[in-house]
């Protein structure tokens, strides 16, 4: 869990609603009489789609504590919480959160998010695509898994509908393989999303000897070992949709000559439905990611033999099926070519196969582009001014498969471009399901999702968020902030559950910012909390209910409060005048 840091602290409101002075009033020095004055402009509250992005260890389920580059891609105008522009840029995080404000206009309704390891450290590079319509406002919540090829044997004995394999290679001066590389993930049984046990199939690379290895810039790669992995994605349950790099809500490049691919869709109005995918990683002795060959790979990626074509009719040898293969600059999905279905060896009662060749590696799927649309859940049975947040998972039928995950604090919700299957939503509180229903299809009017929500013992979780000259915390000033909330801790003490939101509104008692949840679950919380001014996010280790050791209570009844001071730019200023 992630400690206290230097800059930030909790401290008492002495001032009650005073506005850059100091606390007994008055509006500013006298004559001979030196204050302190920011040498910093006020920050606006950002009014468009704020995201706050959370970035977890799929095994785990821990936030992830390594430095990731985090590029923003995409249409959308995008800011940091400072109002700064994030269009094309590329920051570090350590904080395993990331904040981005999204203006979406008729003609820029999506952006990218792309994740890469920025210490070697293991992590699979993967992104997300946010979508979203002209004008959104409010707070949004995004989860992104991520798997690390210094944990196979985890991926491999944990639950998920993931295997992994890692072999050892070796460059020559010139970049080349020493060596062949061959190597492919083991099967294993899963539960799938019916609750029905489900053998997941494999995937496979292998790698000539001689073949030269190039990073995307062109470098060949290092001399000495390389790093060889295989990750494979089953697409039985959520656990594994939810690491399916750059969503499913998927803008595709498509050349004119296939556009029969896309199933009567616009390239960046269709959403993906996938039969499994893997993503293929080189990694050289400097830690450079290798993308490209000289001569063929040979891949393959299996498929469930329950899967669908795009009318829905079942997959047979010989069918031919979607290959498509992810760019990690852009965020987009590129058409690669139609794949052939074919029986393993020896044959396998559960799957099929697809293989093919290529000469650069990066995350592949196989999928179908379908039309979607903008489906309506109506969440029914949940209490007058019950405001606890509710994880909602949405997992396309058998043979259809897709995913989508968002949270929900009222009775209302609006997933974007939802593609017209048949599915099975479901409610989660705190981890524990709380309704579930299936449709024929998201497409087909309103989703009534009827839940059951046992009473809670519920409070007010309130932030208050300001910035002060240093040497006189009398001089303040209200300072809007990003809130991330991890609760409900299962039996080894790991948060299962999240929220977020911006502290924006002005204190009717003290000169802050503040935001707060009513109706939150009482117990214990780890409220996360950004300086917009450096892009920090730090942890509130103690909160008006006392200190709990790095974990705080939030309480039944009156608001618990946390509250967020940081230190901002001054300078002193010597005689009559105000600031």
């Amino acid at each position: 869990m992630r400690g206290y840091k230097s800059g930030f602290s909790l401290v008492a409101l002495a001032c009650a609603g005073v506005v850059l002075v100091s606390c007994g009033g008055g509006g500013g020095g006298g004559a001979g009489e030196t204050i302190s004055v920011p040498t910093q402009a006020p920050l606006q509250t950002l009014q468009n789609a704020r995201y706050v992005v959370r970035l977890v260890d799929s095994v785990t389920g821990q936030t992830i504590s390594d430095s990731i580059k985090v590029t923003f891609v995409g249409a959308a105008t995008l800011k940091a919480a400072d109002s700064s522009g994030l269009n094309g840029k590329t920051i570090t995080t350590s904080d395993g959160l990331v904040f981005v404000d999204a203006a979406f206009t008729a003609g820029a309704q999506d952006f990218s998010i792309q994740l890469a390891d920025a210490g070697a450290k293991g992590w699979v590079a993967t992104g997300t695509r946010i979508v979203g319509v002209a004008g959104l406002k409010g707070d949004q919540a995004v989860e992104i898994k991520m798997v690390n090829t210094n944990q196979a044997a985890a991926v491999n004995a944990s639950d998920l509908p993931v295997a992994m394999a890692v072999a050892p290679g070796s460059a020559t001066a010139s970049g080349a393989f020493a060596a062949p590389v061959v190597l492919a993930t083991a099967s294993k049984a899963v539960t799938n999303a019916e609750g029905n046990a489900e053998t997941i199939g494999t995937s496979s690379l292998a790698i000539p000897a001689g073949t030269v290895g190039r990073t995307a810039g062109g470098a060949a790669a290092a001399p000495g070992p390389l790093t060889v992995s295989n990750t494979y994605f089953g697409n039985a349950n959520s656990d594994s949709l939810r690491a399916f790099p750059g969503g499913f809500a998927a803008t595709v490049d498509v050349p004119a000559a296939n556009a029969a691919v896309l199933n009567g869709s616009a390239a960046d109005q269709g959403s993906f439905i996938t039969a499994g995918f893997a993503q293929f990683n080189v990694t050289d002795s400097k830690g450079n990611a290798i993308k490209k060959f000289d001569q063929p790979l040979t891949v393959g990626i299996d498929l469930p033999k329950s899967t669908l074509d795009e009318n829905g009719h079942p997959l047979t040898v010989g069918s031919q099926y979607p290959v498509w293969s992810y760019d990690d600059t852009n965020g987009k999905w590129v058409f690669e070519k139609m794949g052939t279905v074919a029986e393993k060896t020896p044959v396998d009662a559960d799957n099929f196969t697809v293989q093919f060749q290529t000469q650069h590696l990066s995350s592949w799927n196989l999928d179908q582009y379908v039309n979607s649309c903008t489906a309506s859940v109506n969440i029914t049975g949940r209490p007058a001014a019950d405001d606890r947040p509710l994880e909602i998972v949405l997992v396309g039928a058998t043979g259809q498969r897709y995913g989508n995950i968002t949270r929900a604090t009222d009775s209302s919700l609006t997933l974007l471009r939802a593609p017209n299957i048949a599915a099975t939503l479901t409610a989660l509180d705190r981890g524990k399901v709380v309704g579930k229903v299936s449709v024929s299809s998201l497409c087909g009017g309103p989703v009534a999702l009827p839940v059951t929500l046992a009473p809670i013992v519920g409070g007010t979780l309130k932030v208050e968020s300001y910035e002060y000259c240093s040497d006189n915390s009398s001089h303040r000033r209200e300072l809007p902030t990003l809130v991330s909330v991890s609760y409900a801790p299962n039996a080894a003490g790991v948060f299962t559950a999240w929220t977020s939101f911006y502290a924006d509104q002005p204190s009717s008692t003290t000169t802050a910012a503040q935001g707060s949840i009513a109706g939150f679950p009482a117990g214990p919380v780890e409220v996360s909390v950004q300086n917009p001014r450096t892009g920090e996010w730090m942890v509130v280790i103690d909160g008006l209910s006392g200190d709990k050791g790095y974990v705080n209570e939030v309480g039944a009844g009156s608001p618990t409060v946390f509250t967020a001071r940081f230190p901002m730019n001054c300078k002193s200023v010597t005689g009559g005048g105000g600031f």
